[in-house]
């Protein structure tokens, strides 16, 4: 607005510059136009100076009627004998300083004032005579008022003014149109900025309140889980106690506990991530972390009759996370995308590097998702699995995963139908805002 303001004015100076220069350019031409005027008059003047040339000393009222031929209005025929004063021709006596003047300097044109100019009979506007001088030493005088150039040019002066006080208004009005414009622009913007930092006010204190809400639901699953896995733990240590060298049952035992200890860490890794606590960030290989979580899927794949395959690109550079907790996300991500396909189709998790970044992407061929419940995806509790399938925490859970390690989580429509899911990593990302430990 300030820049605006400073532009109005500089146009409206440049108006009143340029109107200056106009004005001059006027005053000159009009000084000009005078002065060739006063050239006319002056030629008219040696015209009657030869046709009267040799009869003022011969017959006076001969001359007077040769010149009284040239009169008429607004101009008038002076005889000016050099020891009395100018006359007109009927004998009036004219006293005008400038005339005495021009005649003593013997110039061409002599330029009246509007008082001298009123003793001819003209308006009080200024009056220019043509000199001629006879050789008896006489004088002829044309004298014409100078009303109609003095007219033109007040005229021409008005124009001017006029042309200059319409452009000047024309650009205050229209400059303060555009000031009253961005002021109100300037005011949507900041009633536009108050409303976005109220919503997002308003996102935020509903992003805590969720993040209480899944703190809290996850220490009571967290509580409610300790006396069963306990129970697991200790049947299972029973178990590989009296195997009594049968490997098979030994095997199935201890699968039972790594898998117990695994919900252990992983309910404790989600809840540290849900109170704020600093994760422990390790360098691991893209595609280890994909076959890793595979693994932990590939039962409930072979169940429902879904292919998984895996796509990892060639010479991809480590990344920094927390294994178990990036591992929980990628499994969510595969779980969803096993739910949502039908048997005998394929989801894919390829993984390739995208800029400063890995991406890890999950495709499905599924009935796919609307991009309105795209945009909803990651919200906690939302879901669109029929009641008693589906919690709506588990794509919340990745996305809450990736964001603590400096990532991101994408769900996406594909064409023609099923749904992308990406979920990134920076390479080499600096140290978590919560204040990651390197392990």
């Amino acid at each position: 607005m300030i820049r605006t303001r400073w532009l109005v004015l500089s146009m409206v100076a440049a108006v009143v510059a340029i109107g200056t220069l106009a004005y001059w350019d006027e005053s000159r031409r009009s000084e000009e136009g005078l002065a060739d005027f006063g050239e006319q008059q002056a030629s008219v003047a040696e015209a009657a100076a030869l046709a009267v040339r040799g009869e003022l000393s011969t017959d006076r009222a001969r001359v007077k009627d040769l010149l009284a031929g040239l009169e008429r209005d607004g101009v008038r025929v002076l005889i000016i004998d050099p020891a009395a004063s100018a006359q007109l021709l009927d004998g009036t006596a004219i006293h005008a300083a400038s005339l005495d003047d021009a005649v003593a300097r013997k110039a061409n044109v002599a330029q009246l004032s509007r008082a001298d100019a009123t003793q001819l009979g003209f308006p009080a506007r200024k009056a220019l005579v043509g000199l001629s001088r006879l050789p008896s030493g006489w004088t002829i005088g044309v004298a014409a008022t100078a009303l109609r150039q003095r007219d033109r040019d007040r005229a021409g002066f008005v124009r001017l003014i006029l042309a200059m006080a319409l452009a000047t208004n024309l650009i205050t009005v229209f400059g303060g149109l555009t000031l009253a414009r961005q002021r109100a622009q300037l005011v949507l913007a900041r009633e536009l900025a108050v409303a976005e930092t109220a919503r997002a006010r308003d996102e935020e204190l509903e992003r805590l309140s969720r993040a209480a809400t899944m703190a809290a639901i996850g220490s009571g699953v967290a509580h409610e889980l300790s006396t069963p896995l306990g129970v697991i733990v200790g049947r299972a240590e029973q178990l590989l106690a009296r195997a009594n060298g049968d490997e098979r049952t030994a095997k199935n035992a201890q699968k039972i506990l790594d898998q117990a200890e695994h919900i252990d860490q992983v309910v404790r890794g989600l809840l540290g991530l849900a109170r704020g606590a600093p994760i422990a960030l390790q360098e691991i290989e893209p595609g280890q972390l994909v076959r890793e979580a595979a693994e932990l899927v590939e039962h409930r794949f072979t169940r429902a009759g879904i292919h998984l395959t895996l796509a990892v690109a060639d010479h991809l550079p480590s990344v920094r996370c927390e294994p178990l907790l990036f591992k929980h996300a990628l499994v969510n991500l595969l779980l969803n995308a096993c739910d949502a396909s039908p048997a005998g189709a394929t989801v894919q998790l390829d993984v390739a590097r995208d800029g400063a970044s890995v991406a890890f992407i999950v495709t499905d061929d599924g009935e796919g998702i609307t991009q309105a419940n795209a945009a909803r995806a990651i919200q906690p509790f939302f879901t669109t699995k029929p009641v008693g399938r589906g919690t709506g925490l588990g794509l919340a859970i990745a996305n809450e995963i990736a964001s603590s390690h400096r990532g991101s989580l994408a769900i996406a429509p594909r064409s023609p139908h099923g749904t992308r899911a990406c979920v990134t990593l920076p390479i080499d990302p600096e140290p978590a805002s919560t204040g990651a430990a390197h392990a």
